[in-house]
C-alpha cells in the first residue's frame, strides 16, 4: 500500500503561479504610469522656464519693491540705492523674499522693473525642477 501526503491546513485546491506581466498590480501599474507622465512632462517642457525672483528689495517710504536685477541693471523707475553711480542700498530699504510682501500692506512693484520683465528670471528645466535637489546635497 502506497502512502500519499496530504496538506490539511488549507481545502482548497493550490492555484498555479502566473508568469509574465499579468503578475503585476494595479499600483506597478499607477507607478509606472505617473513615471511615464512625469518623463514625457519633463521633456515637452522648454528648455528655459520662466520662475518667479525669490529676493526682492522693498521701500517702506514709498511702499514699493524691486528686483535686485532690476537695481544692478539700473532699470528701476524709483531710486533705492544711495546714488545713481554706487549700488550701495539705502539705509531704509530692506532685503525681503517676495512670499512675505503681503505683511508689508500689499506694496507696488517698481512699474519700470515690471515693463522689463525683471520679476521673473530664466533658468534651466533642470534647476526649476531639480534645483532643491542641488542645493540641498551642496
Amino acid at each position: 500500500m502506497k502512502l500519499e501526503y496530504r496538506d490539511l491546513s488549507s481545502s482548497s485546491p493550490a492555484r498555479p503561479k502566473r508568469s509574465g506581466i499579468s503578475s503585476f498590480g494595479f499600483l506597478d501599474f499607477f507607478a509606472g504610469s505617473l513615471l511615464l507622465f512625469v518623463a514625457s512632462a519633463y521633456f515637452v517642457m522648454p528648455r528655459q522656464i520662466d520662475r518667479a525672483v525669490d529676493w526682492v528689495v522693498y521701500e517702506s517710504s514709498a511702499n514699493t519693491f524691486a528686483s535686485l536685477r532690476c537695481i544692478r541693471d539700473r532699470t528701476t523707475k524709483y531710486l533705492f540705492t544711495q546714488t545713481r553711480d554706487v549700488l550701495e542700498l539705502k539705509n531704509s530699504v530692506r532685503l525681503v523674499r517676495q512670499a512675505e510682501l503681503d505683511r508689508f500692506g500689499k506694496p507696488q512693484p517698481d512699474a519700470a522693473c515690471y515693463a522689463v520683465g525683471g520679476f521673473v528670471e530664466k533658468v534651466p528645466r533642470w534647476d526649476y525642477f531639480f534645483g532643491w535637489l542641488t542645493r540641498a546635497v551642496s
